[in-house]
């Protein structure tokens, strides 16, 4: 299942970027999300920047029939490789996760464009449940679950460029 979001920020995609991959914003973005525990790694890879983040999450809002396959709480591990920037400034990154011991897979990309003081950070992810038959029906949960956090980040996010944090 698709899910795409975009977030348009008072910044320039350089600002976004060092928002983005700032450990500090996206240890408080796990607060911010209720995260029980997290973990958040930032790293360079040549010219790439890696930002790995491992939250535990409560599996609050997870339906009766896809609770034995998530159990109590859901750990989630996303890793994002930000790409050098390119001449106007912007950003691509490749995007991947997983909740961790059950069958749910993300996998997409994300981009930081724009100019003038305006930037967009965009998010364009394919989730997948691969669990036969009710997989399609968990889908949708997920996709939603994945939708409000990166929502909340995107708040922080404003509010921290913003210097309300």
């Amino acid at each position: 299942m698709e899910l795409k979001l975009s977030a348009s920020y008072d910044a320039t995609p350089e600002e976004v970027f060092a928002i983005v991959t700032d450990a500090t914003f996206r240890e408080q973005a796990c607060e911010k999300t209720k995260a029980l525990s997290y973990n958040v790694e930032v790293t360079k890879s040549g010219s790439d920047t890696v930002v790995k983040v491992r939250r535990e999450m409560p599996s609050d809002g997870v339906p009766d029939f896809a609770k034995k396959f998530v159990g109590e709480t859901l750990t989630l591990v996303q890793t994002e490789t930000w790409h050098a920037a390119k001449p106007d400034g912007s950003r691509d990154a490749d995007v991947s996760g997983e909740i961790v011991n059950t069958p749910v897979t993300l996998k997409g990309t994300a981009s930081i464009t724009g100019g003038g003081g305006q930037a967009v950070q965009a998010i364009d992810l394919d989730v997948k449940v691969a669990v036969p038959l009710i997989g399609k029906k968990m889908e949708p949960f997920v996709v939603d679950a994945i939708r409000s956090g990166l929502q909340k980040e995107h708040e922080l996010g404003r509010d921290w460029h913003n210097g309300t944090n």
